[in-house]
């Protein structure tokens, strides 16, 4: 027996029983975190799976930043800084050293000047000779002494001062040749407290060149070697003196 047949026409169509998707919202992406079930991972909607895996991966960054890559950074700031410095110490000292050279040649140069100026000072034996180099040079440019008197000695720190009082005649140009002929002197003399008078001539109808008085006080100077025996002797700054004992 042979099973009836359906027949169907053009314009009839086939129910469709399957029901629609809806669309993935907003809305649905918030419930689903309601409804997370941590035991089963696998199954969580893709969206979530994306904003979870961000956030562990900005957390992670995060994490690596303060605890590996500031730590680093914070180090090489203070390396950099540190450079600065050295590199600055390091110049200094270049300079230093390329001046070297000439620091000792200026040294030398010093102390051979130093050397010079003490050997210009006279010793004691010698003040009775500079004397005679002051009479001299003064005869030589023409000045008359009347008197070349030796003072006493005045004691400095390093040196000591001898003035020489010093009484002439003559005119202008003997002076000059006079003071030129100090200054030429080996020996270191200063002039100082000096006055110029003319003479009063009894025949003043007489054009002549005017006679000058000249009183001038030369002083020289030696090297105060005692000095160097009294800093010796002295106690240190702080020192008590030793009291004496019975």
């Amino acid at each position: 027996m042979m099973s009836p047949k359906l027949s169907l026409s053009k314009g009839d169509k086939p129910a469709d029983d399957t029901p629609k998707k809806q669309p993935y919202n907003f809305q649905d992406f918030v419930n689903s975190f309601n409804s997370l079930d941590p035991q089963n991972m696998g199954n969580w909607p893709l969206p979530v799976k994306l904003t979870v895996y961000l956030f562990v991966m900005l957390a992670t960054l995060a994490l690596a930043y303060f605890l590996l890559i500031n730590p680093v950074m914070v180090s090489i700031e203070g390396a950099r800084a540190q450079e600065t410095t050295l590199l600055a110490e390091y110049r200094d000292k270049d300079s230093k050293l390329r001046n070297l050279k000439l620091y000792q040649v200026q040294i030398t140069q010093m102390e051979e000047t130093f050397g010079q100026l003490l050997r210009q000072l006279p010793k004691e034996t010698e003040i009775p000779g500079l004397v005679e180099d002051i009479n001299y040079t003064g005869v030589g440019s023409g000045v008359q002494f009347g008197k070349i008197e030796v003072k006493a000695e005045q004691p400095k720190e390093f040196f000591v001062e001898l003035p020489i009082q010093i009484t002439g005649q003559g005119d202008f140009h003997s002076f000059g040749g006079f003071v030129s002929g100090l200054a030429a002197l080996p020996r270191i003399v200063t002039l100082h407290d000096f006055t110029i008078k003319p003479i009063q001539q009894k025949d003043s109808s007489r054009n002549d060149v005017p006679v000058l008085v000249m009183t001038i006080q030369a002083k020289t100077y030696r090297y105060n070697d005692k000095s160097d025996t009294a800093n010796a002797d002295k106690p240190a700054s702080g020192a008590k003196p030793e009291e004496a004992k019975p």
